[in-house]
């Protein structure tokens, strides 16, 4: 018997180029800046993070191809059971850019996920814009 799974697609519209948006998120040092409710502490290590959630610690990685705008997030208790998460960023037009999240959530979701994810999406939209005012 398979486990049933919620799907989310969540996104937000950036004042930034892609390239803004994707240099941002695979950074992780930048993760505890938007990331907020999730992401309350961090800890870098080769190959990803480990990562303080409310939940306990987990491993956190980002992949991807800027090429192409395609970002996976990895997370998992262990780096060997991290499952992914696709993202992705895609410029559009005046200098703007779309990030997309699908959100893989088991049967129980998570209270508030919906405000949560807009709230760190809103987050990392106003990390990008202020970082490209202030380069």
């Amino acid at each position: 018997m398979s486990k049933s799974l919620n799907i989310r697609s969540y996104h937000v519209v950036v004042d930034a180029p892609a390239e803004a948006v994707f240099d941002a998120v695979t950074d992780l040092r930048n993760l505890p800046r938007w990331s907020i409710h999730w992401c309350k502490g961090i800890r870098l290590i080769d190959g990803g993070a480990i990562v303080t959630t409310p939940s306990g610690e987990v491993f956190f990685a980002v992949t991807g191809d800027s090429d192409t705008g395609v970002l996976d997030w990895w997370s998992g208790p262990t780096k060997d059971t991290a499952v992914r998460w696709p993202t992705r960023v895609v410029e559009l037009s005046e200098g703007r850019s779309l990030y997309q999240v699908t959100a893989i959530l088991g049967d129980q979701l998570p209270p508030n996920i919906d405000e949560a994810f807009a709230d760190e999406l809103n987050a990392l939209k106003r990390l990008v814009e202020e970082q490209l005012v202030s380069a």
